[in-house]
């Protein structure tokens, strides 16, 4: 009796084993890997020598795919959050892998780890149509990030300001008010959901500003982080950190009433004019794909798209809202 394709792996024996089993291989895995996802935020060779350092000190959460006892490929994922977890870097040798084998090491994660909420893409050695039916066989849909860079020789004019409106550097102690604007401002948007930490929305907020401002995602800019006010409360702000040789606008949030009424813009604006007073000349962000309103606001201000759009997805079963934002 000839047996089905899933039949078939069904009866080879997949499993996971940690990295430290076969360093080279996970060393191996993790460079193609990252080289299919092309990085986010550092360059390729970055990306490397710092998933080498955490592999090396044991702080990378993943393990080697091992197939007939030999390593195939490499898994990394986050530890779970109230989505389940995100799957950082997967890759499979292209001898190996058809959409079954790329199921049994879904499943295994699921086995292991818990729900999946987000899957890199694309899946080494599948051609595009096979990696879409096979995602979207398990409740999966298709989103994208892109990097986009502020051009250094951009003209910046002085923002104008309308009346009654306030703005200032962000300080420490606006973290409970930013965390407030921030929760209404994301309410039922898809960039909720890509680093959602607790089912609490307004704790949630808190956590991910308080990131920013206590140097999580790199040093907190006080050049690139300022706040506007409109009648002594907070209605939008830009907040940014530094990496080594540029710097990230990691947020820029305004309130749901004053959406599409210039105040992203004169914020960036005047974010964009101190970063480069301090001497910053690179300077760049991320965006979703489908956030039209903000690739609109980011085009006129002078970013241009550097890297992405990436090929990942989503668990449509555990996020409620898709990626795309038409207003």
């Amino acid at each position: 009796m000839l047996l089905s394709p899933q039949a078939k792996w069904d009866a080879v024996p997949v499993r996971f084993e940690p990295l430290s089993r076969d360093v080279a291989a996970s060393r191996r895995f993790g460079r193609r890997a990252i080289e299919l996802r092309g990085g986010e935020g550092l360059e390729p060779l970055e990306w490397v020598r710092a998933y080498e350092e955490r592999l090396i000190s044991g702080a990378v959460p993943g393990r080697l795919v091992v197939v007939d006892n030999r390593p195939t490929g490499l898994v990394s994922w986050s530890a779970a959050g109230p989505l389940g977890v995100s799957v950082h870097l997967l890759f499979v040798s292209e001898e190996d892998p058809g959409p079954e084998h790329y199921a049994r090491v879904l499943s295994l994660i699921e086995e292991e780890a818990g729900a999946v909420a987000f899957v890199p893409g694309p899946l080494a050695g599948l051609s595009p149509d096979a990696e879409d039916r096979l995602m979207r066989s398990r409740g999966f849909r298709r989103f994208g990030r892109s990097e986009m860079v502020f051009a250094p020789d951009t003209p910046l004019p002085a923002p104008v300001w309308g009346a009654g409106e306030k703005v200032r550097p962000v300080e420490r102690a606006d973290l409970t008010s930013l965390a407030g604007l921030n929760r209404l401002a994301n309410h039922d948007r898809f960039d909720r959901y890509l680093f959602l930490e607790t089912e609490d929305e307004q704790e949630d907020a808190r956590r991910g500003v308080a990131g920013i401002l206590d140097g999580r995602w790199g040093e907190f800019s006080s050049a690139g982080s300022w706040l506007c006010e409109l009648g002594g409360q907070p209605v939008g702000a830009v907040l940014s950190v530094r990496w080594p040789l540029r710097t990230l606008i990691a947020d820029v949030i305004v309130a749901p009433s004053l959406q599409g009424k210039g105040v992203g813009g004169r914020l960036l604006t005047t974010a964009l004019r101190s970063i480069r007073g301090n001497g910053e000349r690179h300077i760049y962000l991320y965006v979703t794909e489908g956030n039209e309103p903000a690739l609109r606001l980011y085009r006129r201000l002078g970013f241009a798209r550097s890297r992405g759009p990436t090929r990942d997805w989503y668990n449509a079963l555990r996020i409620p809202v898709p990626p795309s934002v038409d207003a």
